[in-house]
């Protein structure tokens, strides 16, 4: 890149879809994943063949030791959209439209597949959105993609007062949390808020930055968690 570069003076603009895709696949492999934050700070880091590069991904940018691995980024998350959380999914206005032209009810649509808040937009799933419209149901589709095995992993861990916090949450409570100490990956936990905050990345809950709080977003959601604890030694009422 750097030899077109010095021949063409044209620069590149770099896209890589699901960045993070290693700290998901390879958790335990920490040697893998110090090589590829390596690479990618060696090949893109101040270099002036790129003009810009954009990754998309579920969690933000690695925390590596005291310092951040690639901190020539600037991210947008679920935590801090930045301004750009109309971008992120179908915003409330899309889904009025969407249900108006297949003939669904807005209210229970809402109620179902709503709930995650960034800033001043409501933003709703938009595979499961799309999947209603078309099978014209409201029904639960996130387990088309994940399952609740998946929440299943996270929320049965022995972190002092993480089940306690989760059955608040399913109660339709809110459950305030601290996100800073959150190492960006799926294995390093120092506590609950931790894993909260993952599960916010991995869009189980929705983080409320005004109250410092999280919750469980919607019907859909909701649904997952339940399945998720039936299949565990946990003695609650659901």
């Amino acid at each position: 890149m750097q030899d077109i570069f010095s021949f063409t003076k044209q620069p590149f603009v770099i896209l890589i879809d699901e960045w993070d895709c290693l700290f998901r696949e390879y958790q335990q492999n920490w040697q893998a994943q110090k090589k590829y934050l390596d690479f990618l700070r060696a090949w893109i880091k101040d270099k002036e063949y790129v003009a810009l590069a954009y990754m998309t991904g579920i969690l933000p940018i690695k925390k590596c030791g005291l310092h951040f691995a690639l901190n020539m980024f600037s991210e947008y998350s679920m935590i801090d959209s930045g301004g750009m959380a109309e971008f992120f999914r179908f915003t409330e206005d899309e889904v009025k439209r969407l249900c108006a032209q297949y003939q669904m009810n807005f209210e229970e649509a809402k109620a179902w597949y709503d709930g995650y808040q960034l800033t001043n937009h409501h933003i709703y799933c938009p595979r499961s959105v799309v999947e209603c419209m078309l099978h014209q149901k409201f029904y639960t589709y996130w387990n088309q993609t994940e399952t609740y095995e998946a929440l299943k992993v996270y929320i049965q861990m022995d972190m002092d007062g993480l089940k306690d916090a989760v059955v608040e949450m399913i109660a339709g409570n809110s459950v305030r949390i601290s996100t800073g100490t959150f190492s960006n990956d799926m294995t390093t936990f120092t506590g609950k808020d931790d894993v909260l905050t993952l599960l916010v990345h991995l869009g189980y809950l929705t983080y409320n930055s005004s109250d410092e709080a999280v919750s469980i977003p919607n019907r859909e959601v909701s649904q997952e968690y339940i399945n998720a604890i039936t299949t565990m030694d946990w003695q609650i009422s659901v």
